[in-house]
């Protein structure tokens, strides 16, 4: 029978990079306020990316962004995945390398663009606009 010692808090599964930028995070969203941006951001990069698919599968709209439009037309899905995984990154950023006046106000114009290009998928895709 081999017996082995309980992993110290020094030899867990993750570097210690990986656990620093998880616990700045976790402090970050602590906030009720920057947590509430947090979510409004992801949820409207998730929509985005839905909104911008279903008008793409429409065959009536096109992409605007012609930056975006090439990597859309070649292959739509990993594109879009990775347009998610820049947002999510942009996100960790924001929460860990700004201070807290400064990060506020940032997640709060985040979560507004990230919000508005939804609705403007939306009413477009509804005729409205």
């Amino acid at each position: 029978m081999v017996v082995r010692a309980a992993p110290s808090p020094t030899t867990t599964r993750y570097p210690q990079s990986v656990r620093r930028l998880a616990a700045s995070v976790a402090l970050a969203l602590a906030d009720r306020w920057l947590r509430l941006l947090s979510i409004a951001f992801v949820v409207g990069q998730l929509f985005d990316a839905l909104t911008t698919h279903v008008a793409l599968a429409s065959g009536r709209f096109q992409e605007a962004n012609p930056l975006f439009a090439g990597a859309l037309q070649s292959s739509e899905v990993p594109a879009l995945l990775v347009k998610v995984g820049l947002a999510m990154t942009v996100l960790v950023l924001a929460l860990t390398k700004l201070s807290n006046p400064r990060r506020t106000v940032v997640m709060v114009v985040l979560a507004l663009i990230s919000l508005e290009a939804p609705a403007t998928n939306a009413l477009r895709m509804l005729g409205v606009m």
